[in-house]
C-alpha cells in the first residue's frame, strides 16, 4: 500500500526466491503498510473471509536500547497497538540473549508504563493480544532435540510437513525456556505471563525458509536442513516454504476483530 511497501515485496522475492539469500539486518527505521485479503478454511460454516491492513515499523535491534533516540517512538506505537508479534529466537549466544532480554525488558515496561497512565490498562494488565513465534523450527540445532523431546508431530498428507501442533505449542514454550535453553529465556517467558493475560497469548513454531523436500517434495529427516554454505554464506537450498508466518496474523486479526469482516491493525 506504499512505495516503500512494494519495494521491500520486491527485493524479498528476488533475494529469498530467486538468489536463495538472507536479508542483511534493519538499518535506521522504515515504515511499510500491506493489505491482507484471503479466505480462511473453517471445518464448520465454509472459509471465512479475512482482510485487515497491517502497519509494520522496521527498526534496527539497537533502537531498542532505552537510551535511543527512537526509543520512545517505538514505545508510542507499541502500546498505541492492539496485537503484537514477539519473534523469540531459541538459538542465541548467552551475550545476544542477555542483550535482547534487556531490550525486550525495557521497552516493555515503558510500554506497560505508558498504557498505564493513559488508564489502559485491563485488569492491571496490557491489553494486547500476543503471538509469540518461536523462530529457526528448521534448524536442526533446534528441531532435533524438539523432535526427541516429543513435541513435533507431521502432517498425514501432502508434504508431511513437521509441526508442533496448537494443543502442545504453550508447553513447547515452557520446555525451551525450562529446558532447551533455561536462565535468561525464563525470563522472558516470566515478564509475558507477568505484562499480558495468559489467555491472550498463543504460541507458534515458526520458520521463514521451512524444511528442505526430497526429490518427491516429501519432509524426510535424514535430509531436512535448508540452509547450506556457498563461498562460506548461507544460502537457502531449495524454495523456501514458511511455517507459521502468516498464521500468527491470521489469528492476532481473528481475535482483535471478534469476527468483523475488515480491520486496520497495527
Amino acid at each position: 500500500m506504499s512505495t516503500e511497501a512494494n519495494a521491500f515485496l520486491s527485493r524479498g522475492v528476488d533475494l529469498l526466491a530467486l538468489e536463495r539469500g538472507f536479508p542483511g539486518p534493519s538499518v535506521g527505521v522504515e515504515r511499510m503498510t500491506w493489505s491482507f485479503q484471503g479466505e480462511e478454511p473453517r471445518l464448520i460454516g465454509g472459509p471465512r473471509e479475512v482482510g485487515f491492513v497491517l502497519d509494520v515499523h522496521d527498526v534496527s535491534g539497537e533502537s531498542f536500547r532505552p537510551d535511543h533516540p527512537q526509543h520512545p517512538a517505538i514505545v508510542d506505537q507499541l502500546a498505541a497497538a492492539r496485537g503484537l508479534v514477539y519473534l523469540f529466537d531459541p538459538l542465541l549466544d548467552g551475550e545476544r540473549a542477555t542483550q535482547s532480554l534487556q531490550f525486550f525488558y525495557a521497552t516493555l515496561t515503558a510500554v506497560n508504563s505508558r498504557v498505564r497512565d493513559q488508564g489502559g490498562l485491563l485488569r492491571n494488565r496490557l491489553p494486547h493480544h500476543v503471538a509469540v513465534c518461536v523462530a529457526k523450527f528448521d534448524d536442526p540445532e533446534l528441531f532435533r532435540p524438539s523432535v526427541e523431546a516429543g513435541w513435533v508431530t507431521q502432517d498425514g498428507v501432502g508434504a508431511r510437513i513437521p509441526r508442533v501442533p496448537e494443543h502442545l505449542s504453550a508447553g513447547y514454550f515452557d520446555w525451551l525456556c525450562d529446558t532447551f535453553r533455561g536462565s535468561t529465556t525464563r525470563l522472558v517467558r516470566d515478564a509475558l505471563n507477568g505484562y499480558f493475560h495468559p489467555d491472550r497469548i498463543s504460541y507458534y513454531a515458526s520458520s521463514a525458509i521451512g524444511f528442505r523436500l526430497n526429490e518427491a517434495q516429501i519432509f524426510d529427516y535424514r535430509h531436512y536442513a535448508q540452509v547450506e554454505l556457498v563461498d562460506g554464506q548461507p544460502r537457502i537450498s531449495t524454495e523456501p516454504q514458511p511455517i507459521n508466518v502468516l498464521e500468527p496474523l491470521i489469528e492476532l486479526e481473528r481475535r482483535i476483530s471478534g469476527g468483523r469482516r475488515w480491520n486496520r491493525r497495527r
